[in-house]
């Protein structure tokens, strides 16, 4: 026997995934001549396999070791990893379930983005992950994968702490954000219209102009006895125009957008979703973008 790796049998997943590795990487070794094989054991509460090579000398052995190293540091990014994360958000966090999927995704979101950082992206992590399993391989030849993944993977462990924190950072501000919108989409619902369509242009940069359906610059009189300022046709305030289209509550109202993935353009469509429709610019308005400041 070369070497034992070892899994529990808590996990017949597991088991069943790391067994499908292992017979890939016979197939791929004896295509380029090296002749292995794996037998299979139950010892107490753990599952074996044992692996063993025909003897063709100390260079084979180094690139079966290092084929072994890079097979099982990529299980355990794949199938260990993601229980891991799971552990930690539970030992931190208190979340129940319904949430905890959402913070996973958010999590893995994260990592993604992290890994546009040369020294933080998944082949990296990897290749730092078999050099060390290749350094406990040539000291030992027997290893508990998951025991390896608990106890000598504290590194790993608070990268991937760091990493829930500000994924979970993430997910609460968006889900406040989700929060409020929804509730100023139930205030659009009760609030009584104080006209029926108005045209929001957006300029860009913060700029906005609302006109009257004839195209005329739309100014806000005294409304319910309070004294509105006059909308200025390039206010460059993102609160000012929702907080002034909450005020007033058109019925309809068309977006003039060159930009619409900007934030404003999105809390829009999301707060007035149903009374408000994107037109980038579309003769039958009869509103063209080529007005002063046009971005």
């Amino acid at each position: 026997m070369d070497y034992q790796l070892s899994i529990s049998l808590q996990d017949p997943e597991k088991i069943t995934q790391l067994r499908r590795r292992l017979s890939s990487l016979i197939a791929f070794l004896r295509e380029i001549g090296i002749y292995c094989w794996y037998d299979e054991d139950i010892l107490k509460d753990r599952h074996l396999f044992l692996w063993q090579t025909v003897n063709q000398g100390k260079k084979t052995h180094n690139e079966i070791r290092s084929e072994l190293s890079q097979l099982i540091a990529e299980f355990i990014c794949d199938i260990e990893e993601p229980e891991m994360i799971r552990e930690l958000i539970h030992q931190n966090f208190q979340f129940h379930s319904p949430e905890m999927k959402k913070i996973e995704q958010y999590v893995s979101r994260m990592i993604s983005k992290k890994q546009q950082n040369p020294k933080q992206n998944q082949v990296y992590y990897k290749e730092q992950l078999a050099k060390q399993i290749t350094c406990f391989l040539k000291e030992r030849n027997r290893l508990a994968i998951d025991g390896f993944t608990r106890f000598r993977l504290g590194w790993r462990r608070k990268e991937l702490l760091t990493c829930i924190k500000e994924a979970i950072e993430e997910y609460l501000l968006d889900r406040e954000y989700k929060e409020f919108i929804q509730l100023l989409k139930y205030f659009v619902s009760v609030q009584t219209s104080k006209i029926d369509f108005v045209h929001v242009i957006h300029k860009g940069k913060k700029s906005f102009q609302l006109l009257k359906e004839d195209g005329s610059p739309l100014k806000l009189r005294e409304v319910d006895g309070v004294l509105q300022e006059v909308v200025e046709q390039t206010s460059s305030y993102e609160d000012f125009i929702v907080s002034t289209l909450l005020t007033i509550a058109p019925e309809r109202m068309i977006l003039h957008t060159k930009h619409p993935k900007e934030n404003v353009i999105r809390t829009l469509l999301q707060i007035f979703e149903g009374r408000i429709v994107i037109c980038r610019g579309c003769s039958e308005c009869g509103i063209s973008f080529n007005f002063p400041g046009d971005a």
